[in-house]
């Protein structure tokens, strides 16, 4: 990496007896990081770093951090002293390669975001590891998407963006009809999680995260629905206008989404 501070806190933290290995992910790590990008820094430790020691290690190279930050995973978070945003994320390595297991190997999905964690894996740079577990862990997941994988991800979504008794169209439609517009947009949010999930297995791509989906889809999927990025930016367009369209919109796209399956 060329920023400077970023390389002497990874050095610091690699020190630590705690540590098994410290990764980049995100943005920085597959070439599309832009001047609003931060750094999402992984450290995979044995057990857990005392709060006291990163507070020493983090305030020489942060101008402002924030200390165990508790909302999703451990992490610290704040800003490097050369101005660029940082994330600092504490992981296990076993407690990854169990999550993944479930996902990649024995297709336990979820409704939207199912491969995430698989494709930071994948497309994490390796800044150090001690006892090579992470290389272990990459070479053992390094693997083709399977049709079983797809085929969990599909039926366990599609339902939901279509015909199921708890289907967000019909929430949508009736959360318009109450004048409820804090659930349209919460049930357009889970229409589309889902709805990625199921582009991306349809194409066989690991789940890149909630940043910049249509800028990855329209990169990296070999198929894509009709008019899909106009598609989808008039959806938000919509549920922001709170228009009596909207569900006339979120059925054609689950049409022309479940088109590619045919495709197949």
């Amino acid at each position: 990496m060329k920023d400077d501070v970023l390389n002497m806190l990874v050095n610091s933290l690699a020190k630590l007896d705690q540590v098994d290995a410290i990764a980049l992910a995100g943005s920085h790590s597959v070439k599309m990081s832009d001047s609003l990008s931060d750094y999402d820094l992984y450290i995979y430790v044995k057990e857990m770093i005392p709060v006291e020691v990163r507070a020493e290690i983090t305030e020489q190279y942060c101008s402002y951090i924030e200390l165990n930050n508790q909302f999703w995973e451990t992490e610290d978070d704040g800003v490097l002293s050369s101005g660029v945003e940082i994330e600092l994320i504490y992981r296990n390595l076993d407690w990854l390669d169990d999550e993944l297991n479930k996902t990649v190997f024995q297709y336990q999905v979820n409704t939207g975001y199912s491969t995430c964690f698989w494709a930071n894996l994948r497309h994490s740079m390796i800044l150090f590891d001690r006892d090579q577990k992470l290389t272990e862990l990459q070479k053992k997941y390094d693997v083709d998407y399977s049709d079983e994988l797809a085929a969990a991800i599909i039926a366990k979504n599609v339902p939901l963006i279509s015909n199921a008794f708890p289907a967000y169209p019909k929430q949508i439609a009736k959360a318009l009809k109450r004048n409820d517009f804090v659930s349209v947009h919460h049930r357009i949010t889970e229409y589309l999680a889902s709805y990625f999930d199921i582009l991306f297995a349809i194409n066989r791509l690991s789940h890149p995260g909630e940043k910049r989906l249509i800028q990855f889809a329209l990169a990296q999927c070999r198929i894509l629905p009709v008019n899909f990025e106009q598609t989808i930016e008039q959806l938000l367009l919509l549920a922001g206008q709170h228009s009596a369209e909207l569900p006339k919109l979120v059925e054609k796209a689950t049409t022309d989404l479940r088109a590619l399956m045919d495709e197949r």
